[in-house]
């Protein structure tokens, strides 16, 4: 069946606003949304075609908010939603040890809890209609690891392992659900992550993000379960794979150093 409807959380800025375009632009796709930052929403929708991007504005950590969110999607796409997009989430680059745990909870309750609720409701609207696909938003750190960033990794590993799953419980159904796993893109998020103040914006040592995003969307029309949209991120990932020697002794050479020093510029700019 083609895709006609969709909910995209986490649209506001970065891979999540681009999606948002894509859909609708490439696919001609009716989508629903969703950010904390209401101007950001309103600014997108401006900028496509009328009708096709309806917004609703809360916290995902907000299970009330969740559970809004839903109704008001299954009341919006009367006919089904077709296409879930949990593109959400959280980070903070920060040493384990030392890490408010406020902040574990704040990443954990958007990056996982928010999309494990919201993957149960759309799996039951999906399942009950025998049509449908779920995309997790992950990263190529649901492979590996990387220091200074322990708890975001462990959400993504954990999303992994949810669309393993899944995919065997929804297997017969209609229901497909699968992850893209980006690297590094060109978006807002590192200057979050990283505490940085008046940031640019965009990481200027990404992917640009649309790009990234077109690559993403080509999973819509295939069968994998994990799609690496860039070849940097696909070679990081299979060196873990098939050098697991060699890629180890890199990051402790390397990474520890390269992020501890990205922390203390960004502490300095604070």
């Amino acid at each position: 069946m083609p895709l006609l409807t969709a909910v995209v959380t986490g649209a506001s800025a970065g891979i999540g606003r681009e999606i948002v375009v894509q859909l609708v632009r490439d696919r001609g796709m009716t989508v629903l949304a969703t950010a904390r930052r209401l101007d950001k929403l309103e600014s997108l929708a401006k900028e496509l075609a009328p009708g096709n991007v309806h917004v609703f504005a809360g916290d995902l950590a907000d299970a009330d908010f969740r559970t809004k969110l839903w109704t008001h999607a299954e009341s919006l796409f009367p006919d089904g939603i077709d296409l879930l997009v949990n593109n959400a989430g959280l980070g903070q680059f920060a040493e384990f040890a030392e890490q408010d745990q406020n902040v574990w909870r704040s990443i954990v309750d958007v990056n996982l809890m928010a999309l494990m609720d919201l993957s149960q409701k759309a799996a039951r609207h999906m399942k009950a209609r025998k049509s449908g696909q779920i995309i997790q938003v992950s990263s190529v750190l649901g492979f590996v690891g990387i220091p200074y960033s322990a708890v975001y990794v462990a959400t993504k590993h954990a999303v992994n392992g949810l669309v393993k799953c899944l995919r065997y419980e929804l297997r017969g159904t209609g229901v497909r659900v699968w992850a893209a796993c980006p690297g590094r893109t060109a978006s807002e998020f590192s200057d979050v992550a990283m505490g940085r103040p008046g940031g640019s914006g965009t990481d200027d040592k990404g992917e640009p993000t649309d790009r990234v995003v077109r690559m993403m969307l080509k999973g819509l029309d295939r069968r994998a379960a994990f799609l690496i949209p860039s070849w940097m991120g696909w070679l990081f990932v299979t060196l873990a794979h098939w050098l697991p020697g060699p890629f180890e002794w890199l990051m402790e050479r390397w990474s520890a150093a390269y992020f501890r020093k990205e922390i203390e510029e960004a502490r300095k700019l604070g």
